[in-house]
């Protein structure tokens, strides 16, 4: 189990990666996204330097809100295209694999054609992430739409994906993070840890809601072993630095 945390895109990226690399984290999730994390703003040789410096290794992440899943076909084809832009910095930064979001539609369109209009948009993006030796990763967002049979629709009509949990949102809406994990974890490539009391999705430090962490880490721990960004947003970071030290015993103890 490697421990990561993400980059604030609207701060100094250098400067944070300074932050992750001296506070003993295996990784840096690299959020690339507005106004100061984009393509044309980073200075990858010096982020380079820094990732050497500090032997962090990388994952990838982009905005959450690239629309996706927009049922007008012209504003798909701009997200994958903007995708693609962030893709080749990505491969510069030596990341393996990629965040991209759920985009589920509201009011009038049906589940149905929110996967449909979803699949179509990130199988473009496997492709287009193959040309810079990049695998992509679904993750599943904080909406009731955001459930294990949508997502198995989706991950069953994408071959070459993987899935990227969220934690803390797969505890929201009645649903149950260990039933993703059962179900998906031969797919599963990252995981996000932050918690929250099952209403909102508030990415509070572990311990902090009404997570049962003992239960999630050890169904965890039984399929996984991999990257786990703690996505803990909080301007006191001692919080984070708390959060990554209760993960490491509790994966430990189980």
């Amino acid at each position: 189990m490697k421990i990561g945390f993400p980059n604030h895109p609207r701060k100094d990226i250098l400067e944070e990666i300074e932050w992750i690399g001296k506070n003993g984290f295996d990784f840096i999730d690299f959020f690339l996204e507005e106004d100061k994390a984009v393509p044309e703003k980073i200075d990858i040789e010096k982020a380079k330097t820094l990732l050497k410096k500090y032997g962090l290794a990388t994952v990838g992440h982009t905005a959450w809100y690239l629309p996706i899943g927009s049922p007008i076909k012209s504003i798909r084809n701009a997200a994958v295209a903007e995708a693609a832009k962030y893709f080749a910095v990505f491969g510069r930064l030596g990341v393996k694999f990629v965040t991209i979001h759920s985009n589920w539609l509201s009011g009038m369109f049906s589940s149905e054609e929110g996967v449909k209009f979803q699949v179509e948009s990130l199988r473009k993006l496997v492709e287009e992430a193959k040309k810079y030796n990049i695998g992509v990763m679904y993750e599943p967002v904080d909406t009731p739409s955001d459930n294990v049979e949508n997502v198995s629709a989706i991950l069953d009509k994408v071959p070459g994906l993987f899935l990227h949990l969220d934690i803390g949102h797969a505890n929201l809406f009645g649903k149950r993070p260990e039933d993703f994990i059962r179900k998906f974890h031969k797919r599963l490539k990252h995981v996000h840890l932050h918690d929250n009391d099952t209403y909102q999705d508030l990415h509070l430090p572990l311990g902090c809601g009404s997570t049962d962490w003992e239960k999630t880490i050890a169904v965890l721990k039984k399929y996984y072993n991999g990257t786990i960004t703690l996505e803990v947003f909080s301007r006191d970071k001692d919080y984070v630095l708390l959060s990554k030290e209760k993960l490491r015993k509790l994966w430990n103890k189980i």
